[in-house]
């Protein structure tokens, strides 16, 4: 009766926990940015689009069983590292592992890139430079308190109070 009450105690915990998180989110995914908008930025047509989703679920599709691979390996080196009796050859034998897991998911998703790249125009192709980086619209998400619409940055206070 007592496993009972604590099963049915943390399953009710879960649930508190998990309805509260989706309460937060809004419908719209919090720093996503317009920027980042292929088809937007680079005006892609219907079709191009079309074969850059093929490609893309290709790509997972094909890397299923090597991101599953890396996964396990990189569980199998945490439980390695954090048991003092295993030694250091075991460690960097493992750690070389993941590397050429990791160096074979690098090479096929720069040959999903290559395949992309075949799909644009020369004109789309030079305007892939001119769009801002993913990384940079993380960043700019978690600095943009001061830029967000309706919201007075400091230095526009000190101007409104002198007048």
């Amino acid at each position: 009766m007592k496993k009972v009450f604590i099963a049915m105690a943390v399953i009710i915990a879960s649930v508190a926990v998990i309805s509260s998180v989706y309460a937060m989110q809004s419908g719209e995914k919090p720093c996503f940015h317009k920027e980042f908008n292929f088809k937007k930025h680079l005006n892609l047509s219907d079709k191009q689009l079309a074969s850059m989703k093929e490609l893309r679920n290709n790509f997972h599709n094909d890397t299923r069983d090597l991101r599953y691979n890396l996964e396990i390996k990189r569980i199998e080196m945490r439980k390695l590292f954090t048991d003092p009796k295993t030694d250091d050859a075991t460690l960097l034998a493992k750690h070389k592992e993941i590397s050429e897991l990791r160096q074979q998911l690098s090479e096929k998703k720069a040959q999903m890139k290559i395949e992309w790249r075949k799909i644009l125009t020369p004109e789309q192709i030079m305007k892939l430079d001119k769009m801002p980086h993913k990384r940079h619209a993380q960043w700019a998400c978690h600095h943009q308190d001061k830029s967000m619409p309706g919201k007075v940055s400091p230095k526009v206070k000190g101007e409104k109070n002198k007048s």
